[in-house]
């Protein structure tokens, strides 16, 4: 590997490491602490709350189809992440002041206005509107970002670019 000749190829080569690194992360299921919770919460309320609701309505005698089918999906959907919440390991925590996985990111959009988002696996990205799944274009383009960096972003609806302001490890 070549070594940097300017600050700019540095960023680059920063950001391409730090993308790399978020990659194996995402392999390897690792999630921030309190997507880790809201994940294991969900399991429980599945658990005790949504799956004894349906229970009674699974024997009744002219029983709805759909919540067979309902009770089914939540059943799987409880499984599962149980079993992700299992496996899954905490991210590192990371106070080089680049954004990595999980890191909160602040950035302000080309009109102004600002956001808070915050690049996790996917597994966690709808857990709250600030997580974004590692895979978007938004994450691609702010990780090994730092305050102060224009990012360019390679959306659906084209190219556009993102001030990182401030970034906060998760």
């Amino acid at each position: 590997m070549t070594t940097p000749t300017n600050a700019s190829e540095h960023q680059t080569t920063e950001r391409s490491e730090a993308r790399a690194q978020a990659l194996r992360q995402r392999d390897s299921l690792m999630l921030t602490e309190d997507g880790r919770d809201m994940l294991s919460e969900r399991a429980h309320h599945l658990r005790t709350v949504a799956l004894p609701e349906l229970r009674p309505l699974l024997s009744a005698r002219e029983r709805d189809e759909r919540m067979v089918a309902e009770f089914e999906r939540l059943s799987i959907e409880a499984e599962r992440l149980e079993r992700l919440v299992a496996t899954a390991t905490a991210l590192p925590a990371y106070a080089d002041g680049s954004v990595h996985l999980g890191s909160r990111v602040l950035i302000e959009l080309p009109g102004g206005d600002r956001i808070v988002v915050r690049p996790v696996h996917a597994v966690e990205a709808f857990l709250d509107d600030e997580r974004v799944s590692l895979d978007s274009p938004v994450s691609q383009a702010v990780l090994g970002a730092r305050s102060g960096d224009a990012v360019a972003v390679e959306g659906p609806s084209g190219r556009w670019t993102c001030v990182v302001l401030d970034v906060r490890a998760g």
